[in-house]
């Protein structure tokens, strides 16, 4: 997720906790981030990028968000994280109202591979990369 500091330089954090809450907005659990929910408190916009790193594919949502910490609604929301399998302690609860999306797709596609060639290329590399970790263990 980016956003901006306050100096107009880009804070950039990842998201574990990012979810569909419905046709027009995302829910992001936030367990580590008080730059993110800083930022968002001045210049509530930001961009998620959403990536499946082995189909190397995916989205880019821009928008602008709410920041809930507590209360009935941020309870809510991490009942509804739970649900999905959340277990972090969740400090906020981002709701981003989607106003652009975009799909995200690697180069790779560029010369003609198919989904199944990517994740397949990609899986080859993720058990290479196991095993000489396991080597080294």
């Amino acid at each position: 997720m980016a956003t901006v500091c306050d100096d107009g330089t880009p804070n950039l954090s990842p998201k574990g906790l990012t979810f569909v809450l419905d046709d027009e907005h995302l829910v992001i659990g936030e367990v580590r981030s008080p730059r993110t929910i800083s930022n968002l408190a001045t210049r509530p916009t930001a961009e998620i990028n959403v990536v499946d790193p082995i189909a190397r594919r995916g989205f880019r949502f821009k928008g602008d968000c709410r920041v809930y910490s507590e209360g009935a609604e941020f309870e809510e929301l991490v009942a509804l994280l739970r649900s999905k399998g959340a277990k972090s302690r969740i400090r906020s609860v981002i709701v981003m109202r989607v106003e652009r999306a975009h799909p995200l797709v690697s180069p790779v596609y560029d010369y003609g591979a198919t989904e199944q060639e990517v994740r397949k290329l990609h899986m080859e590399r993720l058990r290479e990369l196991n095993r000489d970790l396991s080597d080294h263990a």
